[in-house]
């Protein structure tokens, strides 16, 4: 289609443009989502009916549609079509991350299932990695972490009891183990240094989450300190890895390199 000037028309947009067609399409369809006329979970037009309604070949589409997937804002199910992925939350994660304080700052509602909790004599790697003296005890903590009733983490913590030595009785279904340890024990939560593996869900791990077995996920490791340079805390932590997305960003700052988490939530 062309107007009176000649340019070319493709049900909005133009060739005339200097932004290639499928740019355009990836803008089109990104004010549909954010208005609100395209929802999460609903199921966008087929490619066939996509190139029809904008004249465009099926590789515009296609490519698209792909860079939409891999921003998040598709999701491709086979055999059953393209939808419009869940809302995104994403966090900045300059600071130390608390998953109960990041959900309720991006609108989300934390809740914690609490599936064991104990006082007990560690194993040499956990003692070793929290600096613990011989015979030295910990809490252990192992939480089911949901963000409006989805499960998305499941956590196992291990804390030097003699910095908490009552946090057996605190409701930590409730409360947020970091305000907690703030408050409550006046420890100075400093940083935290966090490793990242891909893994398989075990059977017991997707049940929790409601995934399928040998499902992928991403297990992380942290260590954290106080400001005084003490361990007060290990956590190793399966999370989904169909609702998470873990960005790092790098700055350069002189002689160091700072960064932030970003956690997508899908």
């Amino acid at each position: 289609m062309a107007n009176d000037d000649g340019r070319q028309f493709h049900g909005g947009l133009s060739e005339e443009n200097d932004t290639p067609l499928y740019s355009q399409l990836i803008l089109l369809l990104k004010r549909q989502i954010h208005s609100g006329i395209l929802k999460p979970g609903d199921l966008i037009p087929s490619e066939n009916q996509l190139c029809a309604e904008y004249r465009v070949s099926r590789s515009t589409v296609r490519q698209a549609l792909n860079q939409l997937t891999e921003e998040g804002l598709l999701l491709r199910r086979r055999g059953k079509g393209t939808f419009v992925a869940s809302e995104k939350l994403n966090r900045n994660i300059n600071h130390l991350y608390s998953f109960s304080e990041d959900m309720l700052a991006s609108g989300r509602n934390p809740r914690s299932v609490i599936l064991e909790k104990a006082v007990m004599l560690p194993g040499a790697a956990i003692a070793d990695a929290l600096g613990l003296p011989e015979n030295g005890e910990v809490f252990k903590l192992t939480r089911l972490r949901l963000a409006d009733e989805e499960p998305l983490l499941l956590e196992t913590t291990y804390l030097p009891l003699q910095l908490c030595p009552t946090i057996f009785n605190e409701d930590l279904g409730v409360h947020s183990l970091y305000a907690l340890l703030r408050s409550s024990y006046h420890l100075n939560l400093y940083r935290a240094v966090e490793t990242y593996e891909a893994v398989k869900l075990t059977k017991e791990a997707a049940q929790l989450l409601r995934c399928k077995a040998q499902a992928p996920a991403f297990n992380i490791h942290r260590l954290a300190y106080l400001d005084s340079g003490i361990a007060f805390e290990y956590t190793s932590s399966v999370a989904r890895s169909d609702k998470c997305r873990f960005r790092v960003e790098l700055f350069s700052n002189k002689d160091k390199v700072n960064f932030s988490r970003q956690l997508r939530v899908e």
